[in-house]
């Protein structure tokens, strides 16, 4: 049921310059790869801003638009409003965001040597010779002439979006993009009027500004984006080069300062900005730079909703902008305005939006597969709805019977455990955010009514009693033993007896694997841990005890072992990770940043890791194996895990299909898919039938 929202400061109405918003919630820029590849507006484009718009969403800023089309670009499809063929599409793109109620802003980007050559065809521009990183392109530095040029660029631009309709432009100035290689002096070597002291290097930005100014007129809202602080350089921007920029941008004339920052050229720099992973890490910043001008201050970087409701009320941000949660709920406003926190969906911060950067591709979210298909995800009622079986309550059965009974359809499920979430319950005791997108999945399916049926095993005899039209199999992956001699030891435990002995089951081998103390204790504590026993519980629970030896070695350096891994060494174990491949976590699946995330994690918590070896024997001395070498070695271990070896699960999935013609296998069961996949999959079975 509905209740009134305590989000009261968050959804006030403000105001930027002379243009009024709704509320306080702003959709935060980001590159989306939905343009064409000559950087014009799509409806795909289109429909994917107006769910956000639809969603209540205040003010959308849409982001990294290029004003040097195509020489600074960063991604191969990336809007342009370098000329006035732009203009059109642009124009449609405002129409339908003011349609359903929202303000829209475009953001003013250049790339400067994040260009890359082999993208634009030419040699990038920068305030100096300073390549992105190692082997790539050293930049050509900017003339004086040059600089006056982009300059012109920016103001032609800005004026092209006010004449497309756009209510705002904001100007680009953080990330480590052309004006913030003249704003970091580790960046910018200049001797000219544009390097030193911070207000030389300024000194484009507010050019950028008057320029601007002048060909849009006093009245227009303009403001820039700049980093808070910067991470990993030696001469970076600190908190105090922020307030110091921020009052002469607003001398120069903005409605607002946004504040962001940049972690940085190494892989996981930008995991600590602007694609914040500790949250509220730039808070911080923007408070302070709230504290030096008069102007309104716009807050990002992984802000809650209770901190962001509390920073409104307490006046040091006035809007919080938001990206990867609207990526996950575009409808995230209006529940929070209708008090329906519930209804939710969460982020998990998996950055698999971010992953589709390294791969070239539009961006997708891992818990909601609709990003950027929003026509086809519309959910409807069915006319005729039917009798649907989903088979498993994992992440994939239970989004297909959250959509399947969302559209009409009478849905049942059955999991063979006493809890829903099946693999995910045990991601989630490595990560909080997967019990969230948990309980997210499993609150809707009990609040649509779906007849959940828990500690029910399907057997083809129970598929011919219930007499469904549909059956969806969603029964997750399968475990084989490996074939390594010594894995049947004592101090073995297979992925199958480690979930038995972290759900409370004691069966077959599993027992065996225990000493009787242990036994026991797991005996004892078994009603709680099948009632009530919740991945947040087994956090907690795990730092006290757990029926593992202090020298731990994981055999699989998949995702599942990493995280693994992590979980063991923060409960005080000496891990040992062994990968039979060359990389660790290197599923393509997953996403990129959060491997190398863990990866970092496990350096910082003294794991050793080691690829291409080849698995010899388990012995009672540890394991041994040969390295990439041909050098034989032993891990001493008092526990081995066997963590690789996941297969497809098909065989249930075959026999209902002989004798129920329309059956779906999705997720783990048909092929290894993680979070992102078997959402997808469900999503697509529910939507078929």
């Amino acid at each position: 049921m509905s209740k009134k929202s305590s989000f009261e400061h968050l959804l006030k109405p403000g105001r930027i310059g002379n243009l009024d918003l709704k509320n306080r919630i702003v959709m935060a820029p980001m590159g989306n790869g939905f343009c064409t590849p000559d950087g014009f507006v799509t409806e795909r484009m289109t429909n994917f801003y107006r769910e956000r718009a639809r969603g209540g969403v205040g003010l959308i800023i849409v982001g990294v638009v290029c004003v040097d089309h195509p020489r600074g670009l960063t991604e191969p499809c990336q809007l342009g409003v370098s000329d006035d063929r732009f203009i059109p599409g642009l124009n449609e793109l405002v129409r339908q965001v003011h349609q359903d109620g929202a303000r829209i802003c475009l953001q003013l980007h250049h790339g400067g040597h994040y260009s890359q050559s082999m993208m634009t065809g030419e040699q990038p521009v920068s305030s100096s010779p300073i390549p992105l990183k190692e082997g790539f392109d050293v930049p050509r530095p900017l003339t004086v002439e040059e600089i006056q040029h982009m300059v012109d660029l920016y103001a032609q631009a800005a004026d092209r979006a006010k004449r497309a309709g756009f209510d705002a432009v904001e100007i680009h100035a953080a990330h480590g993009y052309l004006i913030d290689q003249f704003l970091i002096s580790d960046l910018n070597t200049r001797k000219d009027e544009y390097g030193g002291n911070l207000e030389n290097r300024a000194r484009f930005l507010l050019q950028i500004t008057g320029a601007i100014r002048g060909r849009v007129g006093a009245d227009y809202p303009l403001w820039c984006r700049i980093n808070g602080r910067t991470f990993g350089y030696s001469k970076g921007t600190t908190i105090e080069d922020a307030q110091r920029l921020a009052r002469m941008v607003e001398e120069a004339g903005v409605n607002a300062i946004h504040v962001s920052g940049h972690g940085g050229n190494k892989d996981t720099g930008f995991l600590e900005a602007p694609l914040v992973h500790p949250p509220g890490n730039l808070l911080a910043s923007a408070e302070a730079v709230k504290k030096v001008v008069s102007v309104p201050v716009i807050a990002v970087g992984r802000i809650g909703l209770e901190r962001a409701e509390g920073l409104v009320r307490e006046g040091k941000a006035d809007f919080i902008a938001m990206g990867r949660p609207l990526l996950a709920d575009p409808e995230l406003p209006s529940k929070l305005a209708s008090g329906r926190m519930e209804d939710i969906r969460p982020c998990i911060y998996c950055y698999s939006c971010v992953h589709q950067n390294f791969l070239a591709q539009a961006i997708i979210c891992a818990v909601n597969a609709a990003v950027g298909k929003e026509t086809e995800f519309q959910i409807k009622p069915v006319p005729a709805p039917r009798k649907v079986l989903v088979i498993g309550g994992g992440p994939a059965g239970m989004e297909a019977a959250r959509v399947a009974s969302l559209r009409g359809h009478r849905v049942t499920l059955c999991e063979k455990e006493p809890r829903l979430g099946g693999s995910l319950f045990f991601a989630a005791m490595a990560r909080r955010e997967n019990e969230d997108l948990i309980d997210y999945l499993a609150g809707q399916i009990r609040k649509q009514g779906v007849d959940i049926r828990l500690g029910r095993e399907v057997t083809p005899a129970l598929v011919a009693e219930l007499k469904p039209d549909v059956v969806i199999v969603a029964v997750g992956a399968d475990y084989p033993e490996p074939d390594i001699p010594g894995a049947d030891g004592k101090a073995v435990i297979g992925s199958v007896q480690f979930r038995q002995m972290a759900t409370g089951r004691l069966n077959g081998n599993a027992r065996k694997k225990l000493s009787r103390w242990q036994r026991m204790v797991l005996g004892l504590s078994r009603p709680i841990i099948r009632s009530f026993m919740t991945p947040a519980m087994m956090r907690r629970l795990t730092r006290v005890w757990m029926p593992l030896g202090k020298r731990v070695v994981i055999l699989g350096g998949d995702l599942v072992g990493c995280e693994l891994a992590e979980f063991l060494a923060e409960r005080g174990r000496k891990v040992t990770v062994l990968e039979r491949g060359p990389s660790l976590a290197s599923e393509m699946e997953m996403s990129i940043p959060l491997a190398w995330l863990i990866i970092e994690h496990l350096r910082e918590r003294d794991v050793t890791m080691l690829t291409n070896v080849k698995y010899k024997e388990i012995t009672s001395r540890g394991v041994t194996v040969t390295d990439e070498d041909g050098q034989k070695r032993t891990f001493a271990a008092d526990t081995v895990v066997l963590a690789g070896g996941v297969k497809p699960n098909v065989k249930l999935l075959k026999t209902i299909a002989a004798t129920v013609p329309q059956t779906y296998g999705v997720g783990d069961c048909v092929q290894l898919r993680f979070i992102k996949g078997s959402i997808a999959d469900g999503a697509h079975a529910a939507m078929s039938v």
